[in-house]
């Protein structure tokens, strides 16, 4: 298996217009369009899937929450779920597997997963074998200026991944773990990267978007069981 960069491509997002003067909530929606309210906890939705920083679905939360608004996830909550050693951290707290891990900016022992921790940059890399450290940390770390996250790959763990929506996934076997994960970081749609040990206890490893363009029927469905698109 080759060590291979990650970088994330340009995603589905709904298009961005001027906003009138509008109630706080009418002109949330019209920023993303992806704006609902979940049916049993009252709270706000922003589903939009994409939560990048300065991204549509970050301002769409950001804006939201300036006009008191109570809604998920809010900035903190994007910010805590997709920098992954806050990511990490906060599971490990929450009493959620983990894999260990270390934030540097130059050495690295593989076999490791590495993600770059730049507010400008999303990359990711698994790197199995000694000869390409060097190579991969200095392209994450640009330079070896800015720092990345190290969590240690198990002696034969797999790295695998499962959709999250609203706490709910459509494989059975990842139920409880997509509520946990739901309860913890309050992201309503999201891709959680998973490491999967050779006896089949699952680690968390870090979370993904989950852009609502790209649900499957099914994702969809679940979604309009569960909130109401009256905004």
């Amino acid at each position: 298996m080759k060590d291979i960069i990650l970088t994330e491509t340009e995603l589905d997002k709904p298009a961005v217009g001027l906003l009138p003067q509008r109630p706080a909530e009418a002109a949330a929606a019209e920023r993303t369009g992806y704006i609902a309210r979940h049916k049993t906890e009252r709270f706000l939705l922003n589903l939009d899937g994409y939560y990048g920083y300065l991204e549509n679905g970050y301002y769409a939360s950001l804006e939201a929450s300036a006009e008191g608004m109570d809604i998920h996830p809010t900035c903190s909550e994007i910010i805590d779920g997709y920098v992954v050693p806050i990511f990490l951290e906060k599971a490990r707290q929450a009493g959620l597997k983990v894999p260990e891990y270390y934030v540097t900016n130059s050495y690295f022992e593989p076999p490791v997963i590495v993600d770059s921790i730049n507010p400008f940059m999303s990359r990711r890399s698994v790197v199995l074998k000694n000869r390409h450290q060097e190579r991969i940390a200095k392209s994450l770390t640009r330079n070896f200026t800015y720092a990345i996250c190290c969590q240690e790959l198990p002696a034969g763990a797999r790295i695998g991944n499962f959709r999250s929506i609203l706490g709910w996934s459509t494989k059975p076997r990842y139920l409880d773990l997509s509520r946990s994960v739901w309860e913890v970081f309050r992201i309503p749609l999201v891709t959680v990267r998973t490491i999967i040990l050779p006896d089949g206890e699952i680690m968390l490893s870090g979370l993904l978007p989950l852009p609502f363009a790209r649900l499957t029927p099914r994702e969809k469905r679940f979604i309009e069981s569960q909130v109401e698109w009256q905004i």
